[in-house]
């Protein structure tokens, strides 16, 4: 057998967990992998398509879905670094996306607010998200997904503080 050919064969062959899947060994590791899997190509196509970057998507997403309405709220929501978020917030205003207005209890801080332009861009891309969710939780069954939605709230709440 030619090396090229034996090469081939290797890297075809599926990488298994050197653990016991079932321990809540390397949980933080597989958490990643799922959620490079879920963004990665999500990523690339709004990126692709609307030229929106990560954390353009991550700040108009938080001012759609969240309370959020400062930029340090979405940092800390999201858990993204506080120079990427501004930028972010720079570049989405530059596009008439969002707009900032004076906090009005903090002079420091800046309330953004999603324009019309920004609320038909989100409604736009939130089924790239739809369908993503679909794959994540399609090998679930309608108990399992209760569960997973139940501990995964838990676990999203309680990771608020670990910054």
């Amino acid at each position: 057998m030619e090396p090229f050919v034996k090469e081939q064969t290797i890297l075809r062959k599926p990488t298994t967990l050197r653990f016991d899947p079932q321990s809540s060994a390397w949980i933080g590791l597989r958490v990643t992998v799922v959620s490079n899997r879920y963004l990665y190509p999500l990523n690339a196509e709004l990126e692709s398509k609307y030229n929106l970057l990560r954390d353009d998507v991550a700040v108009m997403s938080c001012l759609s879905i969240t309370s959020a309405t400062t930029a340090q709220q979405i940092v800390r929501y999201t858990g993204r670094p506080k120079n990427s978020i501004s930028r972010a917030v720079a570049k989405l205003e530059a596009e008439g996306i969002l707009r900032r207005k004076a906090h009005l209890r903090d002079g420091r801080a800046s309330a953004l607010h999603i324009t019309e332009r920004g609320k038909k861009l989100f409604a736009q891309i939130k089924h790239f998200f739809a369908e993503r969710d679909r794959r994540l939780m399609e090998v679930l069954n309608e108990k399992e997904r209760a569960e997973f939605n139940r501990l995964f709230t838990k676990i999203s709440e309680a990771s608020a503080d670990w910054t």
